[in-house]
């Protein structure tokens, strides 16, 4: 709750401590008397603009200091805060200069204004006309409406539920991407695999190729000239001839002479080596084929084997090390059954999630009946007869963090009137009234403990001020309420009632003190009397503050 207020040199306010209590704090004086500064420095430590000329005369600057006990502050809001605003007190001091400019200080640290508002928008809201007030904001609608369903539980299921769906939907996605990434590799492998294993490789391939293609291209050449040089050994005048006669010769001589004996034994393994020569020639000319069908073959497979190497930069013995990582890596790839699976558990997930979002979508049709009806009661109460509300609820193409659907509260306030969103109520006093009613109806638990309340009395008196007070009163169980009033129904509710003067010597300047319990009969009953407080106006307010 908000402990106290200090303003220094803001308007007429010279320097004023302003201490509030739990519950229902009432601020009344005299038109003039300076509540709407109380108002405008608490807009100030919500972040907002000062007012031309809020400096007071001759200081150089204004200081308004907020202190929060954050003690009842619940914890969802509390982790919400940013780290500077952690503990058990915080401390908002904004200072405005003269010339406009200022700072701004959260527990001592400097900090900025855009910090200021994030940090205290969800601890207090001024109820009032062009005031930001959270209810307002359509995108908070459909969780007041889940609340007072009173569906947390099953939101809280449905929230597992669909982020279960979304990570595994996630899942697919990537998995899906990838499939599409691995099929690809696929069939750059399978391709790779398919021509390599298509065209005969090996180590040294390509050179045996050649020398079989240069073979049979001169095939004709090689059998006419290995014959030619087969004829010069053999014939009558050849080498053989003509050894085997010189050995025969030198046979003779050896028979005379043993010194000849080593000649003739090399002239001996001569005629073996030319008779073994002769016998080759004659196989390899056999061996030669003339066949164009075969040497166009392997002139085909060559020129495979070269654009191979070329295609993929290597040589043939590269090109075998390409087909085995190929096979093998093809063979590793992950196959479509996973993702199979993983489709069918997203649609499990999902069939579940839905499920619960189609019960919600019941709870928050029914509850949304439930809630205009109520709404509309209490707006009667409060001098609104004949305001309408609607929970329209627009259905989502897609299954999202909340369900099927997105809610927007819709009012009318006076009968014939269109239906318009809450944030388009033009009337002060009536929006006022409309958030008392809402946030006492939807049980309001967006953490937001301090609720100021401005013109909420506009137009109203009598039992419908007293009725308005009640709701203030029952409000404040929960919250801590401010409520700046002209109504002594409103004001003899209060548990901390504070009185705004104006003193006027030397200076104007504007006070603002707690009353005693006799000061506050006195307070309440010029608020019904006037001026001229009488007897019975005592009385009176009195009655009124015995009706507490």
């Amino acid at each position: 709750m908000l402990v106290e207020l200090k303003i220094a040199n803001f308007a007429i306010i010279e320097e004023q401590s302003v201490l509030f209590g739990p519950g229902l704090n009432v601020l009344s004086g005299e038109t003039g008397a300076g509540k709407s500064i109380i108002l405008s420095a608490l807009e100030l430590i919500l972040g907002g603009k000062p007012r031309p000329h809020a400096v007071r005369h001759g200081s150089d600057a204004l200081e308004v200091e907020a202190l929060f006990d954050l003690t009842r502050v619940n914890d969802r809001t509390v982790a919400e805060l940013p780290d500077c605003a952690q503990g058990e007190e915080l401390s908002i001091v904004r200072t405005v200069g003269a010339q406009g400019r200022g700072r701004v200080y959260i527990n001592g640290r400097i900090g900025t204004i855009a910090l200021l508002e994030e940090i205290v928008s969800r601890l207090v809201n001024i109820c009032g006309q062009s005031h930001h007030v959270r209810l307002l904001d359509p995108s908070y609608h459909l969780a007041l409406l889940d609340s007072f369903a009173e569906n947390e539980s099953l939101l809280t299921e449905y929230v597992g539920r669909y982020a279960s769906y979304r990570e595994l939907l996630e899942r697919l996605n990537s998995r899906e991407k990838d499939l599409r990434r691995l099929q690809a590799r696929r069939e750059e492998l399978t391709t790779i695999v398919e021509e390599l294993t298509r065209t005969e490789l090996a180590v040294g391939i390509r050179r045996a190729l050649e020398e079989r293609v240069s073979r049979l291209a001169n095939g004709e050449r090689l059998v006419a000239g290995v014959q030619g040089v087969e004829q010069l050994l053999t014939d009558e005048q050849g080498a053989v001839a003509g050894v085997r006669s010189a050995l025969h010769q030198l046979t003779e001589l050896g028979r005379l002479d043993t010194a000849l004996t080593p000649i003739i034994e090399q002239l001996t393994s001569a005629q073996l080596l030319l008779r073994e020569g002769v016998r080759d020639l004659g196989a390899y000319a056999a061996s030669l084929e003339i066949d164009e069908r075969e040497l166009e073959r392997l002139r085909d497979h060559l020129a495979e084997v070269a654009r191979l190497e070329r295609k993929h930069r290597t040589d043939d013995s590269g090109l075998v090390a390409l087909l085995q990582q190929a096979s093998e890596e093809l063979g590793t790839l992950e196959d479509e059954t996973r993702t199979e699976l993983l489709c069918e558990r997203v649609t499990e997930s999902r069939t579940a999630a839905e499920e619960i979002a189609h019960e919600l979508s019941r709870r928050r049709v029914q509850a949304g009946r439930e809630l205009a009806a109520q709404v509309e009661r209490e707006l009667t109460e409060v001098n609104m007869k004949g305001a309408r509300l609607l929970v329209e609820q627009s259905p989502q193409s897609e299954l999202g963090p909340t369900g099927f659907e997105r809610a927007e509260f819709l009012l009318s306030s006076n009968k014939g009137e269109a239906l318009r969103p809450l944030r388009q109520i033009a009337s002060g006093g009536e929006l006022s009234r409309i958030l008392l009613v809402c946030k006492k109806v939807l049980r309001d638990r967006s953490g937001v403990n301090v609720l100021v309340f401005d013109e909420v009395d506009t137009g109203i008196s009598g039992g419908v001020a007293r009725a308005v007070g009640l709701k203030l009163k029952a409000l404040a169980r929960d919250s801590q309420v401010i409520c700046i009033t002209h109504l002594p129904q409103v004001a003899s509710l209060a548990d901390t009632h504070l009185l705004v003067t104006k003193i006027q010597d030397d200076r104007t300047r504007s006070v603002v003190r707690s009353l005693s319990r006799e000061e506050r009969v006195i307070e309440v009953a010029r608020m019904l009397a006037g001026e001229e407080i009488t007897k019975a106006a005592k009385e009176s307010a009195r009655e009124l503050l015995a009706l507490k």
